[in-house]
């Protein structure tokens, strides 16, 4: 691939929490000068590339991590309760996160249980999201998000009819409604209205939106790095922690394989324009707890944001080794290499 003439692009997942790992790769992708002409995200990853294409490029690192560390704030944890059992603030964290909600992110409407029983009326969700309005508009900037440089993609899902929705910055704007309603996952979060739709995180359908970032034509190569929050791969589960969360990591990597096999394989040899994926999973450092999405506690974040880091800083160094890249082929790490996913 023609170094001069490439243009780097990301594809960011959805996985609420695991988000930061997005983080840790962009701060890695931009100390190496890697700036992204085109973004795609879904629901966390929607969020992210919002940051990052709203803001100029010397404040993105720092708008994300004033956004995590947003994420993280008002928890206590004592010493003497982590130290009971293997990731207690973990646990802790999950638990303070399902009864009150995340002070900057969404907070918990519903006080009770009663609401599911049978006869009694409530909400369609379980948290409110407005604390997220009001800290995405102190970290972005939405003139520039919808006029500057980078091209942004939003993904959604309509709620009626179940089509995947794409939202683009430079046709028709990205606005505050188009991020919420990416990041509605039913039954957690209420569904948007924008423009008579109802839509809802794309996570049941899509949750890695690499097609509709690769779909249009184009003259330059490209070089797309696809962060997932989700792996593949995994040990077999020893406990029901664990068998929740291998369930929902089979659950969201098997729509992020068939996404990429399908846009790869919807690519024709008449196109100018030659693409390479490196497609970059966190794997949970084996430290994860089955209501990772949920656990903000400041030291799964930061774990977090370091495995994305350390990733990325591989990721290049061995991409700038290969010999040869093959155009068109998906390159995932593995055995301390970049391979092409046969």
């Amino acid at each position: 691939m023609t170094e001069r003439l490439r243009e780097n692009w990301l594809c960011l997942s959805g996985g609420n929490a695991l988000g930061a790992y997005h983080a840790g790769a962009y701060e890695a992708l931009a100390a190496k000068g890697i700036t992204p002409t085109r973004i795609a995200g879904a629901s966390i990853g929607a969020i992210t590339s919002a940051i990052i294409a709203g803001n100029a490029p010397e404040a993105r690192v720092p708008r994300l991590r004033r956004f995590w560390g947003k994420a993280t704030q008002h928890q206590h944890v004592l010493p003497l309760f982590d130290g009971m059992m293997p990731r207690m603030g973990e646990w802790l964290s999950l638990l303070q996160t399902l009864t009150y909600g995340r002070t900057s992110l969404f907070r918990r409407t519903l006080p009770s249980l009663l609401p599911l029983l049978p006869g009694i009326s409530s909400p369609p969700h379980v948290f409110d999201p407005s604390p997220l309005r009001q800290t995405l508009g102190k970290l972005v900037d939405f003139g520039r998000l919808s006029s500057g440089p980078v091209r942004l993609l939003v993904t959604a899902v309509d709620l009626e009819t179940g089509d995947d929705v794409t939202f683009d910055s430079h046709a028709g704007g990205i606005e505050l409604d188009h991020l919420l309603a990416s990041t509605a996952f039913p039954i957690a979060f209420p569904p948007v209205s924008i423009d008579g739709h109802v839509y809802v995180d794309p996570g049941v359908s899509a949750n890695l939106p690499i097609v509709p970032l690769l779909e249009g034509s184009g003259q330059q190569d490209v070089l797309c790095f696809a962060l997932d929050l989700m792996t593949a791969h995994g040990r077999v589960p020893k406990s029901l922690d664990d068998a929740v969360g291998r369930a929902q990591d089979l659950i969201f990597a098997s729509q992020s394989r068939h996404a990429l096999q399908s846009a790869m394989r919807s690519r024709t040899s008449k196109e100018s324009r030659m693409v390479a994926v490196v497609h970059l999973s966190y794997d949970g450092c084996g430290q994860e707890i089955g209501g990772k999405f949920f656990d903000f506690s400041a030291r799964s974040i930061h774990r977090r944001w370091a495995a994305g880091k350390a990733d990325a800083e591989m990721a290049l160094a061995l991409w700038a080794d290969l010999q040869t890249p093959e155009a068109g082929a998906i390159y995932q790490l593995h055995q301390g290499g970049l391979r092409p996913v046969e």
